[in-house]
């Protein structure tokens, strides 16, 4: 998948590198869809299990996961960080990390909040705290 997009959870906000962080080990957070100018820390691809920040090409990666208060984060591609690996389930639109059962999940809808975002395990029910959508992006060219 080359094309970009914003990952939109259904309590309407997106994953945001914060304060559009360059540096390893920036937080992830969850913030308004900014599709104005520069929205290149909102952007997104899939690469086979990796998903890849547009602003810096780090990938997303789920830190301590999961037990040990986990955190969203960018960092270098790791081929050995089960973190770093996630799974897109379109049919009930989750993100599996790469331990199984274990989805990314909106834990309070507080813009800007690193501890917004966590893991749980996925129930019979997905609530839509953990359903995601990705949404295309087209008409920006990084400057």
């Amino acid at each position: 998948m080359d094309d970009w997009y914003w990952i939109v959870s259904e309590t309407g906000l997106v994953l945001d590198v914060a304060g559009r962080g360059k540096q390893p080990g920036t937080p992830v957070t969850l913030y308004t869809l900014n599709n104005e100018n520069n929205p290149f820390n909102q952007l997104w691809k899939i690469d086979c299990q990796y998903i890849v920040s547009k602003q810096t090409g780090f990938v997303l990666t789920l830190s301590n996961c999961p037990i040990r208060d986990p955190t969203f984060v960018i960092k270098p591609k790791d081929l050995n960080d089960k973190g770093q690996r996630w799974t897109y389930d379109s049919t009930n639109f989750t993100l599996t990390c790469g331990l199984p059962f274990y989805v990314a999940t909106v834990l309070d809808a507080v813009i800007g909040d690193p501890k917004a975002l966590g893991v749980k395990h996925l129930g019979n029910q997905v609530p839509k705290e953990q359903k995601w959508i990705f949404v295309k992006c087209s008409g920006f060219e990084y400057k």
